[in-house]
């Protein structure tokens, strides 16, 4: 039994009326402390599952809402930690509108021979009083 198991244990021990009809080896109150220490660690893990980047159980549901694997990566046999990397990368990271944070997002995401072409807007209309 574990120290949880133990702590569960006691808690429904201390939870019974008083007398002689529960025995100190009751197999009902381990039985029912052993399915609450379950939960218990059950409901510590789920914790973790939040973060999409350390996911295991829910990482086909963080996958769909995402829209992963894209067309990119469909094909592709990727690891649990590859997977986990790209989520993160789709949901967690935060950074600047600039070059190198799109190309190192573009690395992450299963594209890193991507290239960025940037737009130079150029206004044909400035110094000609068109267009305001």
């Amino acid at each position: 039994m574990s120290q949880l198991d133990d702590e569960y244990t006691q808690l429904l021990r201390t939870l019974l009326p008083p007398g002689p009809a529960w025995d100190e080896k009751d197999l009902l109150i381990k039985g029912l402390a052993l399915s609450l220490a379950h939960a218990h660690q059950h409901a510590d893990s789920l914790m973790i599952e939040i973060n999409p980047a350390q996911s295991v159980e829910l990482i086909n549901r963080y996958e769909k809402l995402c829209e992963l694997p894209d067309k990119c990566l469909a094909n592709k046999a990727q690891t649990l930690e590859e997977r986990q990397q790209v989520l993160d990368a789709k949901v967690n990271i935060v950074g600047g509108i600039n070059e190198a944070f799109f190309k190192k997002q573009l690395e992450i995401l299963g594209y890193p021979t991507a290239t960025i072409e940037q737009f130079h807007h150029l206004d044909r209309y400035a110094g000609s009083g068109v267009g305001g």
